[in-house]
């Protein structure tokens, strides 16, 4: 699938709402995992695992793109994922308005998660860290995290 140049990209804002795949992984703490950003917009601050949605990609390939290239992953061919919510962003990305769905995940291991040149770090929280990017901490708090 072709993608298109950062600026074409950019113009798609000023047009329509962007949909994005998220996901959303605990471990059996009731701990949150969140990726640095290794890239802009909100680069250095923590978010979900996640991605703009290409023209003609499904949603569970995007959710397996997501999974490999922020977390190093290979999910199952079917994997395991429950819609948890969409979320309205109207003013949480600089780019524009966005859409946020948010997919709860099941990882049998998560010594395999791993960082990526999209990310920086990765990592459980028990409590939500400062620097959060996009609307990610409304949501995360809207799910009972503090």
């Amino acid at each position: 699938m072709k993608r298109l140049s950062e600026k074409e990209f950019l113009k798609t804002f000023k047009k329509v709402p962007r949909v994005s795949i998220n996901l959303l992984i605990i471990d059996d703490k009731r701990q949150v995992l969140l990726t640095k950003r290794n890239i802009p917009p909100f680069k250095g601050f923590w978010h979900f695992p996640g991605s703009f949605i290409q023209k003609n990609e499904r949603i569970t390939d995007c959710q397996k793109r997501v999974a490999r290239d922020e977390l190093g992953l290979e999910l199952d061919k079917k994997p395991e994922l429950s819609l948890l919510g969409a979320f309205d962003d109207l003013d949480g990305d600089p780019r524009g308005h966005t859409v946020d769905l948010l997919y709860a995940v099941k990882i049998n291991d998560s010594s395999r998660i791993k960082t990526t040149k999209q990310t920086s770090e990765v990592k459980f929280f028990k409590k939500l860290p400062k620097k959060i990017g996009f609307n990610h901490r409304i949501t995360l708090e809207k799910l009972g995290f503090k």
